[in-house]
């Protein structure tokens, strides 16, 4: 194994980064859309990946609309 090979697997993994509400109702990520989804079910005071809040949104698509 080359010592790149080995450097790499010695590397501890990168957390994932973590967001709160108003972060990701700034971020260029999402479109207008998303952030009115974002603002309406994201919690204030908790923290966010990217991938929690784009299934947040795709979550809250799959509803249904009740009268």
């Amino acid at each position: 194994m080359s010592s790149r090979h080995k450097r790499v697997a010695a590397e501890a993994p990168r957390p994932t980064a973590a967001f709160t509400k108003a972060q990701l109702l700034r971020s260029a990520r999402y479109s207008p859309q998303e952030r009115d989804v974002l603002a309406a079910v994201l919690q204030e005071g908790q923290t966010y990946t990217h991938e929690q809040a784009a299934r947040l949104v795709a979550e809250f698509r799959k509803r249904k609309v009740t009268q």
